[in-house]
């Protein structure tokens, strides 16, 4: 009897090491699944923008310094100078990204605003990372309070006009969702040419919003 129940051992585990073998190849097949991945579209466009002078010309001080008001209407009514905004699509997609700002007959001391808005037309949510302002030279602009640029548009080397970015860097849009105003200031310097129409454009860039790191 003794012998036997020796014997029972060795068969117990071998069936035992059979059953965990079955398991273990039973769980450790790999299995294929077909299908499609698709990624987000990262897209948005300009759908507004306006300037300031509508009419009677505006004027601030250099460096638009205080006291408030920080620009005034010119006390003389006069209306010499004037602005437009032409919007374009520079990546060809459909969708206005780039602003070009034309400035006509203006004078030292003229002052305008300029409001655009921003509009997600994308699939994920998209955060405002910067301004690009392009002329001979390219500024880009990320931190709020924002430096004053200075910038000479007709390569004279003087600087021509002064600009200061308001607000709204590193706002986060959902899709199908618009933005807050977006605005900066423009003032005409002492140097700038008497009669010339004077030009650069403004470019926002936009990225993923988990990709976004906030600047220093």
């Amino acid at each position: 009897m003794p012998n036997k129940k020796l014997m029972t051992i060795p068969i117990v585990l071998m069936l035992a090491l059979l059953i965990m073998g079955f398991a273990y190849a039973h769980w450790s097949q790999t299995l294929y699944i077909e299908g499609t991945a698709e990624s987000g579209e990262l897209d948005w466009e300009l759908v507004g923008w306006s300037c300031l002078d509508q009419g009677v010309d505006w004027h601030c001080r250099d460096g638009f310094a205080g006291p408030p008001p920080y620009f005034w209407l010119d006390p003389k009514g006069k209306d010499v100078g004037s602005q437009e905004l032409i919007p374009h699509d520079t990546d060809e997609d459909g969708d206005y990204d780039t602003l070009e700002f034309n400035l006509y007959n203006v004078y030292p001391s003229y002052f305008t605003s300029v409001s655009v808005y921003v509009h997600n037309c994308g699939t994920i949510p998209l955060i405002i990372d910067k301004v690009i302002i392009k002329d001979d030279i390219t500024v880009e602009i990320r931190k709020v309070p924002a430096p004053l640029v200075q910038l000479d548009l007709n390569g004279d080397g003087k600087k021509d006009i002064e600009i200061l970015w308001g607000n709204n860097f590193g706002v986060q849009l959902e899709p199908c969702e618009s933005s807050p105003e977006i605005s900066f200031w423009v003032h005409i310097l002492q140097d700038a040419p008497q009669g010339a129409t004077l030009e650069f454009t403004i470019e926002l860039v936009a990225i993923q919003w988990n990709l976004y790191v906030p600047p220093p």
